[in-house]
């Protein structure tokens, strides 16, 4: 009987572990997984008002010659490594978005946001050096990244191309590298 009992406890035990493993699998954004759990994004550190429905991730090859922001020439037929995201902006004229720093509200606060994402990939040795191409409604000189602008309660699907030859990538970060009531002028 007591055998029977471990058995039965070593097999419940197994399937735990295994249960927990697929759950754990089925919420990493890995390439092509769209098992993103909803969310906001955090921005300095605090839980922004920008929520992020879902992602997902594809590869393609750029259909045109592409000079990115940091001058750097991607050619026509490079492989892009492309991360969809939805996205809706929470901001409301009685919630804006912050302010920028050293700057007070910009007037009238109606919960526009301007926010911009950086992307990094990884492969299973690390991070990867890799050249963001995207289309960006603005660009800041400091960082590679895409800008993005959203008004109070709209949702919008977003997408990042980043150039590189990898085809192997193992998982990827975006991260909420600006926020604002406004685009901001010089470095940020």
């Amino acid at each position: 009987m007591k055998k029977l009992m471990a058995i039965l406890l070593l097999v419940l035990c197994l399937a735990a572990v295994a249960g927990f493993a697929v759950f754990l699998f089925g919420t990493t954004p890995t390439p092509g997984d769209s098992a993103v759990i909803p969310h906001y994004l955090f921005y300095d550190g605090t839980a922004s008002k920008i929520f992020l429905i879902d992602a997902d991730t594809t590869y393609c090859n750029a259909n045109e010659s592409i000079i990115a922001p940091d001058g750097q020439v991607v050619e026509k037929g490079t492989p892009l490594f492309v991360v969809t995201m939805t996205l809706r902006n929470d901001y409301t004229s009685d919630n804006p978005a912050p302010p920028l720093h050293n700057q007070g509200q910009t007037s009238p606060a109606d919960g526009t946001a301007y926010l911009y994402l950086t992307a990094q990939l990884y492969d299973k040795a690390g991070v990867l050096n890799a050249t963001n191409v995207s289309v960006s409604d603005f660009s800041l000189p400091s960082v590679s990244g895409s800008g993005f602008v959203l008004s109070s309660g709209e949702t919008a699907t977003v997408k990042i191309y980043i150039a590189t030859p990898h085809t192997d990538i193992d998982k990827y970060d975006a991260n909420l590298y600006f926020l604002g009531d406004c685009i901001p002028s010089g470095n940020t």
